[in-house]
């Protein structure tokens, strides 16, 4: 029995032993895990932190992503199922809860996307608000170009910055560029990049700096000797050179002309004066010439209305005082009605040789009387509407040279505009060389509209005057409301003036409008327009007109671009 007891118990020993020895190296059931979560959509690819005790995934996501809708690519069990379901974008505004499973069990992991604090610190840009200049950013370096004399002691700058960066000093603050300054720029994430600010005064500029100054019932410049001394110390404070003076406009002019006396129904050359000037001399145009040139100002005589009547309405012996003498003067279209440009601007016949003789004696007595510096045809001169030319005068001189025949019905017949539009571009040089007969020193000038658009509508050919070596100064009016409309008018104007005759950038002054239809100029535009002359080489402006010069607004763009006098630039 003891034997039998003994081999018994040896046998459960190892029955027990085998059956332990079975559990040991049986292989355990799989894991429920998310071994991977990843935003593979994003760039860079942005990879989850998994903690498997806590099953908690963090994920930092760069500055500006769109969390509301994310999609990641999740590694996991491959038998299990993941719910929500992988594929789709989901919103991780707040913590998701990620669950898999499988058979009876599951696993809960919680989710958070939050965002990487940015270690970005490169500047995107640096403005200059009071210059209206932006500086150039490059690496480390921080650019300005300024004008010459700009004031440097204490210049606002704003910079243009990465999300969550700060920047020393700060945005808006006042700075001194008198020599080189520094910017710190600290990301979000502490890393901070040093930029230098480094300034580059330009030469000085030689061109003309004008503004137009028209007649007394729309300014008050010309009404009284005190008028004109605040209205030229105002040119001296924002550093003009150039003052173009409204000389004739509705049958009326500036100084007493006995020219005009003597061609109309007024009585004396006293009659056909703008205004009851006050002060002075008694004579508007002798103070404004001493005044002006007392403070180094040239004065250019502007015949506004050139050969046109009056606006509005039709000009007749019974409205208009040299109609009165001559009603054989006025402008005749195709209709046998007064010619007019518009429906509006109403004008003389200019292909007349006595109204161009009348046009041209007044400008005379000018330059004899008065030390006026030179003479500026208007946009009206020398101009006629296309639709003009059907006068008797004009009609008997075409028909003389064309072997009796009439004149085209169609006014914009190429023929019938060649002839018309030469008898004009003869006056030009006609102007010119009697004007220079008696003060060669006189300057030349013109302020057309821009070609083509001049010669298709006011007979205006310009280019032809270049050529003919009968402009001295050009004033093309660039009248736009826009910095594009601008370029693209003053990139017209330059592929014409540079192509024709002297081609002298400081000589042209292209027309920038102060106030329009619509009220006063937009600062930022008027700035913008001003920096597109200087890209293009273009140092000298002409605006209109004076009396929107005593706005704050428009004299520190003025006075941002005219910190310094300029040279004036040499004739031709």
């Amino acid at each position: 029995m003891k034997k039998l007891h003994y081999y018994l118990l040896v046998f459960i020993a190892l029955m027990t032993f085998g059956c332990e020895e079975d559990k040991n190296t049986e292989i355990p059931e799989e894991e429920l895990q998310i071994t991977s979560f990843v935003f593979q959509n994003l760039d860079p690819v942005v990879e989850g932190v998994i903690d498997q005790e806590n099953l908690t995934i963090d994920v930092k996501v760069p500055r500006g992503t769109d969390i509301k809708a994310l999609e990641p690519a999740v590694t996991y069990n491959q038998d299990a199922e993941l719910t929500p379901a992988p594929g789709y974008a989901y919103d991780f505004t707040n913590p998701l809860s990620f669950k898999l499973s499988k058979d009876d069990r599951e696993v809960v992991y919680t989710v958070s996307v939050t965002f990487a604090k940015s270690d970005d610190n490169t500047l995107k840009g640096v403005s200059f608000p009071a210059l209206f200049r932006d500086g150039t950013v490059t690496e480390d370096k921080i650019e300005l170009d300024v004008p010459y004399g700009t004031d440097l002691s204490e210049v606002e700058v704003n910079f243009d910055l990465p999300a969550y960066a700060e920047v020393e000093p700060a945005s808006g603050s006042l700075i001194n560029l008198e020599n080189s300054a520094e910017v710190a720029v600290t990301a979000e994430n502490g890393d901070v990049k040093t930029y230098i600010i480094t300034v580059n005064e330009l030469p000085q500029d030689v061109g003309v700096r004008a503004f137009w100054i028209p007649a007394p019932w729309h300014s008050p410049f010309l009404r009284s000797y005190e008028e004109i001394q605040k209205g030229v110390d105002l040119a001296v404070e924002l550093n003009f050179n150039t003052l173009f003076v409204g000389t004739w406009a509705q049958t009326r002019i500036l100084y007493p002309s006995q020219t005009l006396a003597d061609n109309s129904s007024y009585n004396t050359p006293e009659d056909g004066l703008f205004y009851d000037y006050e002060g002075g001399s008694g004579d508007p145009l002798a103070d404004l010439v001493e005044v002006a040139h007392a403070n180094g100002l040239k004065v250019i005589l502007w015949y506004e209305y050139g050969f046109m009547s009056r606006t509005a309405t039709p000009p007749t012996p019974d409205n208009d005082k040299i109609l009165a003498v001559h009603p054989d003067w006025v402008g005749i279209n195709s209709y046998g009605e007064p010619c007019n440009y518009n429906e509006s601007d109403y004008y003389y016949n200019a292909y007349n040789p006595e109204v161009q003789r009348f046009m041209l004696d007044m400008m005379l007595e000018a330059v004899n009387k008065y030390d006026v510096d030179g003479i500026q045809g208007d946009d009206r001169l020398p101009a006629m509407p296309r639709n003009s030319g059907y006068d008797a005068y004009t009609v008997a001189r075409y028909k003389e040279e064309h072997n009796g025949e009439e004149p085209p019905s169609n006014f914009n017949n190429s023929a019938w505009v060649r002839w018309r539009a030469d008898i004009l571009n003869d006056f030009a040089v006609q102007m010119y060389e009697e004007i220079k007969a008696v003060d060669s020193e006189c300057i030349i000038a013109f302020s057309p509209n821009p070609y083509p658009w001049a010669f298709n509508n006011l007979m205006q050919e310009w280019p032809v005057w270049l050529d003919d070596g009968v402009i001295e100064m050009l004033s093309v009016q660039c009248y736009r409301s826009s910095v594009t409309s601008y370029e693209y008018t003053i990139d017209e104007v330059l592929s014409y003036y540079t192509t024709h005759g002297h081609g002298n950038l400081e000589l042209l002054s292209p027309g920038l409008i102060l106030y329009g239809s619509s009220g006063l100029s937009d600062p930022e535009v008027l700035a913008g327009q001003i920096l597109a002359n200087r890209e293009r080489g273009i140092y000298g402006e002409s605006f209109f007109y004076d009396v929107p010069l005593n706005n704050e607004k428009i004299q520190a763009v003025i006075k941002a671009f005219y910190p310094a006098p300029a040279k004036y630039p040499e004739l031709p």
